[in-house]
């Protein structure tokens, strides 16, 4: 029969949950629980208590959950760690599944939805939730309708359906966005996980838009880079500033100089003969003097 701790006794599930060692999972990052050779205890506590399934190998946390390790903790209506048997006798923690009012927070790092998948094997967190998840960083905002994936091993994270990201006023959309985060915290502290760092690279693929102060353009596919503000848009792109428009197969488009160029083919595309490059542009009517 399982064991039902209140919270006041939470400091014993803590106590429980330390002599569990988590699974080794390269390159930590601060949205995770996990981390190599990390030893730090995982600290659980739960308004309507805590169970001990000893039969299931989980621990089932309900009523404003939440479990600590460092800096980083998962809040969410129940909580539920997954433990095996490992080498030597030791147990490891392998899995966290959360429910309900889903919200991770980190130093650098804030997660909003209404579930999660931590895989500690793997390192990598699922997080769903309607009508989005959102994932904030330093300086960069995620979201999706579908899922936010957070790789931590290799420092990115995977937004499907709608997905849309926002950096300085521009935002980029797409069916499926995978943004990479330029390395943080490579040693972090005693106590304290890695930070994630800054996006670096964002990949786009369908239905692809990114709107400027005075540009959309959309496209099938596309990449967008941090560091020189330019992005790169191919396949039936078409860019449209007020009432003009450009329509190519390929465009580069600097956000930060606000120059935008189409081109008939993709830099080494194989084709005979591409067709031009078409513009459309409507003259505005002369504003009547005054009196007139």
């Amino acid at each position: 029969m399982p064991n039902v701790l209140d919270r006041r006794a939470a400091a014993l599930a803590a106590l429980l949950l330390a002599g569990i060692a988590l699974a080794p999972a390269a390159h930590a990052q601060s949205l995770g629980l996990g981390g190599a050779g990390d030893t730090q205890p995982v600290e659980v506590l739960a308004d309507n208590g805590i169970e001990w399934m000893r039969d299931g190998k989980r621990f089932v946390a309900r009523g404003n959950a939440s479990a600590t390790r460092g800096d980083t903790t998962v809040y969410a209506d129940t909580l539920t760690a997954h433990y095996r048997e490992g080498a030597g006798g030791k147990t490891e923690l392998w899995r966290l599944d959360a429910d309900g009012h889903l919200r991770i927070v980190s130093p650098t790092e804030t997660a909003t939805g209404d579930t999660a998948v931590y895989d500690i094997d793997a390192a990598v967190l699922v997080m769903k939730g309607k009508p989005e998840v959102k994932l904030v960083t330093p300086d960069t905002t995620i979201t999706a309708t579908d899922a936010v994936e957070y790789w931590s091993a290799k420092r990115m994270a995977v937004a499907r359906g709608n997905a849309l990201v926002v950096r300085e006023g521009r935002t980029l959309k797409a069916d499926v966005l995978t943004a990479y985060f330029a390395e943080g915290n490579a040693k972090p502290q005693a106590n304290k996980a890695a930070g994630t760092g800054n996006v670096e690279t964002v990949d786009a693929f369908g239905h692809v838009t990114i709107k400027t102060k005075t540009e959309t353009v959309t496209g099938e596919r596309g990449r967008y880079n941090a560091k020189t503000g330019i992005a790169t848009i191919l396949g039936d792109v078409t860019l449209t500033r007020g009432t003009d428009s450009l329509k190519g197969q390929y465009a580069v488009v600097n956000m930060n100089s606000g120059v935008s160029t189409l081109y008939a083919a993709a830099p080494g595309a194989k084709t005979d003969k591409p067709a031009p490059v078409r513009g459309v542009f409507t003259p505005k009517k002369a504003e009547p003097l005054p009196g007139q």
